[in-house]
């Protein structure tokens, strides 16, 4: 309210920019989660977003080069173990 966004007007290219953001590369993901979903269901699928923060950790200390604390390191083992206690549970049959 104070900077007055309304006065502002994008220029053609950033318009463009976020339509296709919105519309081809979040198109795409939504797609491809959906797929996952249809094919491995919805435990898979919840299991995939767990990966999120590992991987966005491992991508900002290669892009970024963000410093990994012994913190995160002890978080993302947490992560991961749970990933594979609740896979192990999922792949025993019930009788």
């Amino acid at each position: 309210m104070i900077e007055q966004p309304w006065t502002y007007s994008p220029s053609a290219q950033s318009t463009i920019s976020v339509v296709y953001l919105g519309l081809v590369s979040t198109g795409i993901a939504w797609l491809l989660r959906f797929k996952i979903l249809v094919n491995n269901g919805l435990i898979f699928q919840s299991q995939v977003s767990y990966l999120i923060p590992i991987f966005g950790t491992i991508l900002s200390y290669i892009f970024l080069r963000e410093l990994i604390t012994f913190k995160v390191l002890i978080s993302l083992v947490a992560v991961t173990i749970g990933i594979y206690f609740v896979r192990r549970a999922g792949d025993k049959k019930v009788i």
